[in-house]
């Protein structure tokens, strides 16, 4: 296998800026539905809705209180929920990775990132796609459906966009794979990931990539 491309997550400043981008992107359009989705069960099922919420339009004076208390339990449910994103990527990391394999976890604060790592571990492209892809899904749903266990959809529904915003990193990953198809392998670094292609399949590229210079 011959390296194609490599990301270092934390020093890539073209990568970070997309990754800001879409985060920004997220957290616009998660609002606005956010917003929609608690005027819709505001009108419609009003019994739903969250009772802190409700406690805002009461005349008792605890309408700031509540509003707070709301405020708080979100951060709460959020640092919840990165942590459970990071366990969800170690998890897939562990399931297609050697038996004995050791997962590690971190953070960069002055990126504000946490990150789960299984280095020099070799994955297949699938299997690097489903590692990265696999929080979006399973975390999202666990907060959405945590939101509507505990009589909060609006917070659980709020919770999960700001969880999203912070899955734009993953997505990056899964960009590179999907622009790159000769992509095959994909390994986890202390510094990001590295991308790998057949021999064969980067030697053909390479004498396209010449030939259409030559032309």
């Amino acid at each position: 296998m011959r390296c194609r491309s490599n990301i270092h997550t934390f020093e890539d400043e073209d990568f970070l800026k997309r990754m800001t981008q879409c985060s920004a992107v997220t957290f616009i359009i998660g609002l606005a539905a956010t917003l929609v989705f608690a005027v819709v069960l505001a009108v419609c099922v009003p019994g739903g809705f969250d009772g802190l919420l409700v406690g805002i339009f009461s005349e008792d004076g605890r309408g700031i209180v509540d509003y707070l208390l709301w405020i708080a339990w979100v951060a709460v449910a959020l640092v919840v929920s990165l942590a459970a994103h990071e366990l969800v990527h170690a998890i897939f990391f562990k399931a297609f990775a050697p038996a004995g394999t050791r997962v590690s976890f971190g953070a960069n604060w002055k990126r504000g990132m946490l990150y789960a790592c299984a280095e020099g571990i070799v994955y297949t492209r699938r299997q690097y796609l489903i590692i990265a892809l696999a929080p979006t899904f399973v975390v999202t749903l666990l907060v959405v459906a945590a939101g509507l266990a505990c009589g909060c959809p609006v917070a659980g529904a709020f919770t999960a966009v700001l969880h999203l915003t912070g899955c734009a990193g993953d997505w990056g990953y899964v960009h590179e794979l999907r622009a790159d198809p000769l992509i095959t392998h994909c390994e986890d670094t202390s510094y990001g990931v590295c991308f790998y292609g057949d021999d064969e399949d980067c030697d053909a590229a390479f004498g396209e990539e010449q030939e259409g210079v030559r032309s």
